[in-house]
């Protein structure tokens, strides 16, 4: 690094005149610009950290680097959706409301909608582009919408970030785009991720989210884990290049659940392998949580605000796992036939497998083109995952659905 850096800072040097005060001034601009290249290689030399902790006692399961400063990326959303659960909880924000998008939030950078100015969104339509499309003009909306700037929202950030105790972290912005003052560690975003489970636990489903449909578009999850590690919950990927590649997740099974979140990877393979091979080593240690007592109230508040009936909320303590209330689907078509012979292809490679399992193709509309879905259900969430993993070489595009 420091070879480039005196390579950068050559290119400038030019032929020098005697005249003292354009020396001085070059001279300024010379160390200004070199400086600033300096820190955007170091940024760019993304450090890695990861935590693992026990959900149900908060204790630290594994860590490395745990508590050194890195850059939160869109991990930041996460204290972004606290403060807006807190919004819905007082009341101040339903799922109707209508956020305005001003220049400043149509103007962010992506990973984004597209927003125009002036234009609005409903607040339901919002919460679901943080979580699946993690929208940088949505959450600056957001922030706008509930504290009059960005500025004020992203103290207001810090404050609870303090008031939870997570004494380690500094938020600049509702997004997670760089500002060199933006600072976390794994182990506050671990806490922070516990604190919205414990905190909002009839919200949880929120996080398991894999699309939305927006202007006859479907937005899909970057959390490729939701399909392919079983009992993982979602919650939030990120990245920018001076942080790498962040995910923060639970990972639930047989009512135990544990916090791993990773921060720093080099690719998002590598980040997904780290935080399987951290929850799968780590889940056995954990011990099983209680189950959370949710009033209907509340039930009912998260049920407005994802358009699903109150049963399919209750989710605590992973019951989702032991109902049957799973599907997997094997594939999406243009022809309803096309979709019939998927299934009894499929039927033929799983055999008995499949025999308490319900078929159907689920026609919906995208783009103006109507496709079929194939589907199988009456699926538990175990039996979904096992199936999709016999039938990856069959269709690698197999995905477990949950309620």
């Amino acid at each position: 690094m420091w070879v480039h850096f005196q390579s950068k800072c050559r290119l400038l040097i030019c032929p020098m005149r005697s005249d003292s005060v354009f020396i001085l001034r070059l001279s300024a601009i010379v160390l200004t610009l070199c400086f600033s290249w300096g820190l955007t290689d170091i940024a760019r030399a993304a450090p890695f950290s990861s935590i693992v902790i026990d959900a149900s006692t908060g204790r630290t399961l594994h860590q490395y680097r745990a508590n050194q400063q890195r850059y939160p990326a869109s991990l930041a959303k996460m204290m972004t959706l606290y403060i807006m659960f807190e919004e819905i909880e007082s009341g101040r924000l339903k799922p109707d409301t209508k956020i305005r998008i001003s220049r400043h939030a149509a103007r962010q950078p992506a990973s984004k909608l597209g927003l125009r100015s002036r234009s609005t969104i409903t607040a339901q339509l919002a919460m679901q582009a943080l979580i699946v499309k993690s929208a940088n003009d949505v959450a600056t909306a957001v922030a706008e919408h509930i504290a009059g700037s960005e500025a004020k929202f992203a103290r207001r950030m810090t404050g609870k970030a303090r008031q939870l105790g997570l004494y380690d972290t500094r938020f600049t912005n509702a997004s997670g785009l760089y500002h060199w003052r933006q600072r976390t560690t794994a182990r506050d975003m671990a806490r922070l991720a516990n604190l919205l489970l414990n905190r909002f636990p009839h919200f949880e489903t929120v996080w398991r989210l894999r699309e939305f449909d927006h202007k006859d578009k479907t937005y899909v999850s970057h959390n490729r884990l939701l399909s392919r590690l079983y009992g993982a919950m979602g919650m939030k990927t990120g990245y920018i290049r001076a942080s790498g590649y962040n995910l923060a997740t639970a990972v639930q099974r047989d009512g135990k659940r544990v916090i791993v979140v990773v921060l720093g990877s080099d690719s998002p393979q590598t980040r997904d392998r780290r935080v399987t091979a951290l929850a799968e080593r780590s889940l056995s240690r954990a011990i099983p949580m209680a189950e959370a007592a949710i009033s209907d109230a509340k039930l009912q508040r998260a049920a407005q605000w994802l358009d699903r009936p109150t049963e399919a909320l209750v989710s605590q303590a992973g019951e989702t796992g032991d109902r049957q209330a799973w599907k997997i689907q094997v594939g999406a078509f243009s022809a309803s036939t096309h979709a019939q012979s998927q299934l009894q292809r499929v039927r033929r490679v799983l055999g008995t497998h499949l025999d308490m399992a319900q078929e159907s193709t689920e026609p919906f509309e995208k783009n103006g083109k109507r496709i079929y879905r194939a589907r199988f259900a009456n699926l538990s969430e175990p039996q979904a995952f096992a199936l999709c993993d016999r039938l990856r070489d069959v269709t690698p595009n197999c995905l477990p659905i949950g309620p």
